[in-house]
């Protein structure tokens, strides 16, 4: 199985935050591209209805937590400009991880059958 660890958020920006959250891609965006090669990918997708979903991929737990320390700036700004709908984490996580990330409701699964390309 893979050490991969996926992200999944689904959430929305709160009326009026719409500066605060553009100060998170300012932020988070351009230093993940360039200094983050553990980050594997990262997308954000808008629906019609105003509310995002964002896929990150880590090449695994570590890497998430490295990218949470050196993007802390950032996750400041989106965690003060965006509603958490649902957060969804897919990997082999620790229990220490899952008790910071997941104890407000996420969810998480574990890897169970692999085919990779």
């Amino acid at each position: 199985m893979s050490d991969v660890v996926y992200s999944l958020f689904h959430y929305r920006v709160k009326p009026g935050m719409e500066d605060r959250f553009q100060d998170y891609l300012t932020k988070v965006l351009p230093v993940t591209e360039a200094q983050e090669s553990y980050v594997l990918s990262y997308e954000i997708f808008q629906a019609p209805d105003g509310t995002y979903f964002q896929i990150e991929r880590y090449e695994n737990e570590e890497a998430v937590w490295k990218h949470l320390e050196l993007t802390a700036d950032g996750q400041k700004a989106w965690s003060e400009a965006t509603e958490l709908i649902q957060l969804t984490m897919v990997g082999d996580l620790t229990q220490r991880f899952r008790d910071q990330f997941l104890g407000g409701g996420g969810i998480d699964f574990k890897p169970f059958r692999e085919i990779s390309r």
